[in-house]
């Protein structure tokens, strides 16, 4: 595709954060934008399809729909997740279970329902992850376990379709100023002394959050990638954060782990 093409494209969790940032941003570069989220934007500027990630039917309906209106589908941004914080031991299974249907099987779900139309247009796959997936934090452990998988799962995507021109890249965000942070679902349970060390790591999630950068970095990062022939297969998303995956690819993993220790707990 030539630089700049209006390109359709599909994005999910559109309804605030790094989704809304994304879709207002290539809206603005002149890209057809279609929206999947469980409940309406506030500003619904953008065609926007009421569905949960997790109903796969539903999904596949929406993909043929849309692909009947325009007559391609192009890129598909995976942006749909949320995070829970506090102890495993305090974490009830089901919500656990819940946050992986979320955060990767319903993300392999929708990669492998959009192959068939990206195959077609030569198009992007582009699913967001975390710096925590390569820097995981106690009281974020499914989290950031969810995050790393939605990375591996995207690398061995990467070696499956390249041969149809299907270009496929994870974006790794940093902190950042969204909904997520208040949407969090927090399991603070044990004794006084554990509440006390949970508590303590997640002011300090939050506080990070709070003085984070604005989720337009990451749609302008996802602009540049989509304006290139060969994009990148891994993006990090800030200088900051550029840097911290530098280290802890030289770093020992056990003096990464003691950091990170000293730093939450």
């Amino acid at each position: 595709m030539k630089k700049n093409k209006k390109k359709v494209i599909i994005i999910t969790g559109i309804t605030g954060g790094i989704g809304m940032a994304c879709a207002e941003y290539l809206s603005k570069k002149g890209h057809i934008i279609y929206g999947i989220a469980r409940t309406q934007p506030k500003e619904n500027k953008f065609n926007t399809y009421l569905a949960d990630v997790n109903n796969y039917q539903r999904i596949s309906e929406i993909f043929n729909e849309i692909y009947q209106q325009e007559n391609r589908i192009d890129v598909l941004i995976n942006v749909a997740g949320y995070g829970i914080a506090g102890s495993i031991e305090g974490t009830p299974c089901e919500e656990i279970y819940k946050l992986f249907d979320t955060n990767i099987s319903s993300l392999v779900s929708l990669c492998h329902l959009i192959i068939p139309f990206v195959k077609k247009s030569h198009g992007n796959i582009i699913n967001i992850s975390s710096v925590g997936a390569i820097a995981p934090l106690p009281y974020q452990a499914c989290y950031s376990a969810s995050k790393s998988a939605v990375e591996v799962f995207s690398r061995a995507l990467d070696g499956e379709v390249k041969k149809d021109k299907i270009k496929v890249t994870v974006v790794l965000p940093g902190d950042l100023r969204t909904n997520f942070t208040s949407a969090r679902k927090k399991y603070v349970e044990g004794d006084e002394n554990s509440i006390k060390r949970q508590n303590r790591a997640i002011a300090k999630m939050e506080s990070a959050e709070g003085k984070g950068q604005d989720p337009i970095i990451v749609a302008k990062a996802i602009s540049r990638i989509l304006n290139r022939k060969k994009p990148p297969l891994r993006r990090t998303v800030g200088f900051v954060y550029k840097l911290v995956a530098f280290l802890l690819r030289i770093l020992p993993l056990r003096i990464v782990n003691f950091l990170i220790r000293h730093i939450y707990c």
